[in-house]
């Protein structure tokens, strides 16, 4: 009689079970990493609109100052130089702040507070929670409004707030103003991030012996 021995051998539970492991760990690393990079992405997109959004609300103040100024024939930038900021800075106080509108100008030809319905909106308790940014997506315009906007507006996930200070005199600077633009956003994980900018603004055409 013949006798034939087998040598072959199959792979064992365990073996399958190490092969398993190695195989999920080395498809689970770039899936992540992958996942990570584009959360991160997000996040950097965001942080940039934010930063565009407050810089912008320094220019919205800053264009109705100058506006303000050029007026011909105002009392901005004659006797004693008071009018230069009013109300404006009655409209957006350093404890409660206020919203603006970019395209509250879009029907005149002069953007200032008076001819300019809509484009300080004084905020009548936490600003942080009221001054909502909206964006028209067909357009890539984005506007504030206390009141919820319908299509073609969409609500975003950041609020901007603006705080004047008076530099110079607390509660009437007749000289300079200090703007701070605030835009708040949830940041990557879910944190809440804030970006601030701020610049001083000064009075043009102000009485030279204050």
């Amino acid at each position: 009689m013949i006798s034939i021995s087998n040598t072959k051998k199959g792979i064992t539970l365990i073996e399958s079970v190490v092969s398993i492991a190695i195989l999920s760990v080395a498809i689970t690393g770039p899936m992540a990493l992958a996942a990570h990079s584009i959360k991160a992405s997000g996040a950097a997109r965001n942080e940039l609109i934010a930063t565009h959004l407050a810089e912008e609300g320094l220019e919205i103040v800053r264009n109705m100052r100058d506006n303000k100024s050029a007026e011909d024939g105002s009392d901005r930038k004659n006797e004693n130089g008071n009018n230069w900021m009013v109300d404006i800075f009655s409209k957006c106080s350093a404890y409660l702040g206020c919203a603006v509108d970019a395209t509250a100008h879009a029907s005149v030809d002069v953007w200032n507070h008076e001819m300019t319905a809509g484009a300080i909106i004084p905020c009548q308790s936490d600003c942080s929670q009221q001054s909502v940014v909206y964006l028209n997506p067909g357009t890539g315009l984005y506007r504030q409004s206390m009141a919820s906007l319908g299509a073609p507006w969409v609500r975003t996930q950041f609020r901007r707030t603006i705080l004047l200070e008076g530099v110079d005199d607390l509660l009437a600077p007749k000289r300079e103003v200090r703007v701070t633009s605030t835009v708040t956003f949830p940041g990557y994980g879910g944190t809440s991030r804030t970006i601030s900018v701020s610049q001083s603004i000064f009075n043009w055409f102000p009485y030279l012996h204050f």
